[in-house]
């Protein structure tokens, strides 16, 4: 193989992941608009993405916004193989330090909402791109570089691409956490609405920022007079708080800690936080048998906990709560599954302790599993061990919700290290630069390989 001078493309790389993180690509369809279906932020950054990779001389197809693809102009004829990345990020919660679009560097931290999911990763395999064109590599098989705009919801723009594209032969998406993600857990997420008890304490509630997120921030309202009572729990707790009240309410916003809904046990959930104040504070017997129900992360509360030996344990995270002090709920919950469940099979046992409630479902994908011994998947490993020697080289189910669950013949590769911090949909989120040349040279490395391979 051609000996790369990866060192000379970091400064540029760097930049790059920069520039996209200050674009706030956040879904908004409230101005969604034909060939931006997710907004204007996402669409700003479909059309920066795409005036440089025209700028740099590739071909370039913009499926009405949902998906931008990039091709090499010498692309090979052979089978098609997918990068698979997103553009969207997830909304920002409280408890920034500074400006989350910024991409601020210090310490060698590039700071800014999406630069760990996923802007790093797709500049990283942005450059291999450029790289391969530099260095006039030649390939074998069609690779498509897959830039999506709707990963953190619906992925509804991946169910209009997948119409319209042939199924790859093989696919990776760098969203996830080295070495290799042969699978993923099943992901399900329902809004429950229905109608809280008259006699409740809890006048209303608003609280959380969406179902794959742990809530940072909650405002419970109380009728009640006696703000004393939650200050003294809430200091009791260490809980970080704000009491005001009037004669008639005592009104509480209390703060959490988001994190990624498929690892709710990193966050702290403000939500349950606030039904815990109404139900030990006061005394509130519904609040009492709510957070009984579904404030455990691993769904005890509503006798779905378990665990298997290929997958993991269930999680349950109650992402967002709205009371709207007419005595109307709604709540949206996420939950990643084990191969021991079938979704059908969580809402029967849901169900049980909401009789009454109304469900949507709003998003229902299976667990998926790929073959670990493919060809392909041996060799990212392979590849990965030669770049990574020190770190862990067995593959592993994730609980996160990728482009894998539609896409064909798709893995997660990276782009975080196994033991990393967990920082995606998190505060203050990050990535450490120190790296950055290491990862450049796998996928440059992975991609090429998997451009000339017969046998994936």
């Amino acid at each position: 193989m051609v000996k790369i001078d990866y060192e000379q493309y970091v400064d540029a790389l760097i930049k790059d992941i920069q520039n996209l993180v200050q674009i706030p690509s956040v879904r908004n369809l409230d101005q969604a608009s034909e060939g931006g279906p997710y907004g204007p932020a996402i669409a700003q950054a479909v059309e920066w993405l795409e005036e440089k990779a025209q700028v740099d001389g590739f071909q370039t197809e913009n499926h009405q916004g949902h998906v931008l693809t990039i091709e090499p102009k010498n692309n090979g004829q052979g089978q098609r193989v997918e990068i698979a990345c997103h553009l969207d990020v997830v909304d920002v919660a409280a408890g920034w330090e500074d400006d989350p679009f910024s991409g601020k560097i210090v310490d060698n931290r590039l700071y800014g909402r999406g630069s760990d999911d996923m802007k790093r990763a797709d500049m990283l395999v942005y450059y291999a791109l450029k790289i391969i064109r530099d260095y006039q590599i030649p390939l074998k098989n069609q690779l498509v570089w897959v830039y999506g705009t709707d990963e953190e919801c619906n992925m509804d723009d991946m169910k209009y691409f997948r119409q319209l594209a042939p199924e790859p032969s093989f696919a990776f998406t760098p969203d996830g956490n080295f070495p290799l993600s042969i699978g993923e857990k099943g992901a399900l997420t329902w809004t429950i609405s229905g109608q809280w008890p008259a006699d409740s304490l809890v006048h209303s509630l608003k609280g959380g920022e969406g179902a794959n997120v742990v809530a940072s921030s909650c405002q419970i309202a109380l009728k009640a007079n006696n703000p004393e009572a939650a200050e003294a729990y809430c200091q009791a707790k260490g809980w970080p708080a704000k009491v005001v009240s009037d004669s008639e309410l005592v009104v509480i916003q209390v703060k959490g800690k988001a994190a990624h809904s498929s690892v709710p046990e990193l966050g702290a959930n403000a939500i349950v936080r606030a039904l815990d104040i109404a139900a030990n504070a006061y005394g509130d017997h519904y609040a009492s048998q709510l957070l009984d129900c579904i404030g455990s992360s691993d769904g005890s509360g509503l006798g779905i906990d378990s665990a298997t030996e290929k997958m993991g344990a269930l999680t349950f995270n109650l992402g967002t709560l709205v009371l709207d002090g007419k005595g109307t709920y709604q709540m949206e919950v996420d939950i990643r599954y084990p191969d021991a469940w079938t979704s059908d099979q969580l809402y029967d046992q849901v169900k049980t302790h909401f009789p009454e409630a109304q469900f949507e479902t709003t998003f229902d994908v299976p667990w998926t599993l790929v073959d670990a011994k493919r060809p392909a998947i041996q060799a990212l490993l392979k590849q990965f061990e030669e770049v990574f020697p020190s770190e862990g080289q067995e593959p592993a189910v994730s609980g996160g919700v990728t482009y894998s669950k539609f896409i064909p013949n798709c893995v997660g590769f990276g782009a975080a290290m196994a033991d990393d911090p967990t920082v995606a949909h998190q505060a203050n989120e990050w990535i450490d630069l120190g790296n950055l040349e290491d990862l450049l040279r796998l996928y440059t490395q992975v991609i090429i390989e998997l451009g000339q391979m017969e046998d994936l």
